[in-house]
């Protein structure tokens, strides 16, 4: 079995992260809905740019994050939500 894919079809079907990200001596922690894409192994979270966690993430942000198995009930669909970014954009 291959470890990756097992790790990227239970992440499929999860749907919250908790996020932090550093920046100087500030720490910052934040929930999110997210979407896991195995191809790129990445994550694509739901937020707004204006939010503390939004600013503070960037680049060159230092980030870690939790996931966690929750059932899914009552929350939106972040698959329908997502709007993808083009990375070579942000450089």
């Amino acid at each position: 079995m291959d470890t990756l894919a097992a790790i990227g079809r239970w992440l499929s079907k999860q749907h919250v992260v908790t996020w932090c990200v550093s920046r100087e001596d500030e720490l910052w922690c934040a929930n999110a809905f997210y979407v896991y894409d195995p191809d790129t192994v990445a994550f694509y979270l739901l937020s707004e740019e204006h939010t503390r966690h939004g600013q503070m993430t960037g680049q060159r942000a230092k980030v870690a994050g939790t996931v966690n198995g929750q059932p899914k009930n009552g929350g939106p669909d972040p698959r329908r939500a997502v709007q993808r970014r083009d990375p070579s954009s942000e450089r």
